[in-house]
């Protein structure tokens, strides 16, 4: 395997964000603003929904305030009750995430997702970046989840009892986490880094279309809410089975 550096540009902007979502973002500040008070250094935002690649009612929008110092257990739960009162509220979107990064203790993936695919949207841009070049082998390493520790994690959690709800976005999140986890062989073998589910997931289906029904199986369950925990249990089994075959085959 010949080692190339990719390039990794961050496509985010607060232009880019959608009118349906632009209340969201402001909410989101307002709520940061209120619940950490002097400890807010800046806002950001994250992922599709900066990139103008949201999809209505599907995809999430994820927050990140960064803080000077440690939040109290008391601003940390008000921070939570604004998250699920958000995404009550807003149903363009599956999700509003309001998450919580101490400046100068971010880990290495954060990090990475805060320069290359993220804006910030109130406060100091700390982590301003246009690109980011990086070893193809480092980049699979640091941005692939661990496949078989969120495969087992998952069938825990479908151990216990979940409404419809509950397994709808509990779907999403298997569909997104695991084609993230497919993405590895993207980058290994075409040197290309996707950002979008619906872009892993286009590339995967071209270069295996061998494995084509697992990986149009997991976009659905992103895109759809899943109904029944056994069609849940069905694609983890065939996803295991996919990369199962792609772990054994020669990178």
């Amino acid at each position: 395997m010949i080692e190339t550096e990719i390039i990794v540009p961050n496509e985010c902007s607060i232009d880019k964000v959608s009118g349906a979502c632009t209340p969201i973002v402001q909410a989101a500040i307002e709520s940061y603003c209120r619940d950490l008070d002097k400890l807010l250094v800046s806002v950001r935002l994250l992922g599709s929904v900066g990139r103008g690649e949201n999809v209505f009612g599907a995809s999430d929008i994820g927050f990140v305030g960064l803080v000077s110092m440690s939040p109290d257990a008391h601003q940390r739960d008000r921070v939570a009750t604004d998250s699920n009162r958000l995404t009550r509220n807003h149903q363009c979107v599956s999700v509003v995430g309001l998450d919580i990064g101490i400046k100068g203790r971010v880990q290495p993936l954060q990090e990475f997702i805060f320069q290359t695919d993220s804006v910030c949207i109130w406060g100091a841009d700390v982590y301003s970046a246009t690109e980011k070049r990086m070893a193809k082998s480092s980049l699979a390493k640091l941005t692939t989840p661990d496949f078989n520790k969120i495969v087992s994690g998952y069938r825990q959690r479908l151990k216990v009892s979940l409404n419809s709800q509950e397994l709808g976005q509990f779907g999403r999140s298997v569909g997104k986490e695991i084609l993230r986890c497919f993405r590895k062989y993207l980058v290994l073998r075409l040197g290309v880094y996707r950002k979008s589910t619906t872009d892993i997931h286009n590339q995967l289906v071209t270069y295996f279309p061998d494995k084509s029904e697992t990986f149009n199986c997991l976009l659905r369950l992103y895109e759809q809410p899943v109904e029944r925990k056994d069609e849940l249990l069905e694609i983890l089994k065939m996803a295991q089975a996919s990369h199962a075959s792609l772990e054994n085959t020669s990178l």
